[in-house]
């Protein structure tokens, strides 16, 4: 926001120094706009006004505290793929040596003292879940909520977005610096005693206007739920650091080889044989999961001795021409002595023709 003082002179108030605490530096920053970089920032506060160098830039606020604020949030978020690093605009980075000083750009507005307060918020940890207040007349209602989420060790904040800035960027920014979950209160909720609930990690989904219990409910039994699952991590990770991969790609819908197919294919059915002795524990009932039906076995050899060639086939020569020729294959005696054999056949073949083929044959 470039202004013109009494002498004329163009006037950035991103580069005044004496109100360099009511500002954020933003390092690491991608080729950008001005209005580009003010957007990121309208969700915490009015912008008086932005600089934007070649990697890194700065925004002006009304006061430090919304400076720190808008600092806390966006710190490690992701702009057009950049992971930013942001700052309150009086703090001076802790370098590990003069060397890695030089690569860093440096303002000339940076003062020499730290602010503790700042510095603290500039640190602040990644709230677990963000209450946006479309007005400020909500306020206790939200501290209401704010409280009960405290209450089970969860990092909440309340933010009230500018007018003009959209739900959908505001839940957006906060998304990209990892928090967990939004909750949504305007003047309708507070009259239903209901808010909206956004689980911004995973797979994003959205509650809307849930009473007031069961979403506190949905949240803090989620939350739970997920502390659990990031305690057992990867470190437990069951799966070989080869197969995780495939595992992940396939998840991911990336294209795979045939080969790589089959190794997955392989893997599971290992795993689910170990998984089988796990829950039926005898090695003896996983054979007989595997081992074929013998009844449908004998079915399989009975019509592979009759239909071979096809009886439909009139103009094919038949494998037994006459009922003596039959009687003389040793193998196909066997199998018609046999009762279940001839249960199997009345199951293909109508009753009539098998007692005609016993009468002939094994008579």
């Amino acid at each position: 926001m470039a202004q013109r003082d009494t002498n004329g002179v163009n006037y950035n108030i991103a580069r005044d120094p004496t109100l360099v605490k009511n500002r954020i530096f933003l390092g690491n920053l991608p080729a950008c706009t001005r209005e580009e970089l003010e957007s990121i920032c309208h969700p915490y506060g009015k912008v008086l006004g932005s600089l934007v160098q070649k990697n890194f830039g700065f925004v002006q606020f009304e006061s430090e505290e919304v400076a720190n604020k808008c600092a806390a949030a966006l710190n490690r978020s992701s702009f057009k793929s950049n992971c930013l690093t942001v700052r309150n605009a009086s703090l001076k980075p802790k370098l590990p040596n003069t060397a890695a000083k030089k690569n860093l750009p440096q303002s000339p507005l940076t003062l020499q003292g730290v602010m503790p307060g700042a510095a603290t918020a500039a640190a602040a940890p990644i709230n677990d879940c963000e209450i946006i207040v479309v007005n400020r007349d909500n306020t206790k209602y939200a501290e209401i909520v704010e409280d009960n989420l405290r209450q089970v060790g969860m990092r909440v904040d309340v933010l009230f977005p500018n007018e003009d800035v959209m739900l959908g960027q505001v839940l957006s920014n906060i998304s990209a610096r990892g928090c967990l979950y939004a909750v949504l209160i305007s003047p309708q909720h507070e009259a239903l005693q209901s808010i909206t609930v956004n689980i911004l990690y995973g797979v994003p989904a959205e509650h809307r206007n849930m009473p007031l219990n069961d979403a506190l409910t949905l949240i803090t039994t989620d939350f739970r739920l997920k502390k659990q699952r990031d305690e057992v991590g990867p470190a437990q990770r069951r799966h070989p650091d080869a197969m995780q991969q495939l595992i992940e790609m396939l998840s991911d819908n990336r294209p795979l080889t045939a080969l790589q197919y089959e190794c997955i294919i392989k893997y599971l059915e290992e795993q689910r044989d170990e998984q089988r002795k796990l829950e039926l524990g005898d090695a003896s009932v996983i054979a007989k999961l595997k081992a074929p039906d013998p009844e449908i076995e004998l079915q399989k050899k009975i019509l592979t001795i009759i239909n071979n060639p096809p009886v439909t086939a009139i103009q094919s020569e038949l494998m037994y021409p006459t009922f003596e020729e039959a009687k003389a294959d040793k193998r196909l005696m066997e199998l018609l002595q046999d009762g279940r054999v001839m249960n199997a056949l009345k199951t293909i073949y109508s009753s009539d023709l098998v007692q005609t083929v016993s009468q002939h044959i094994i008579e």
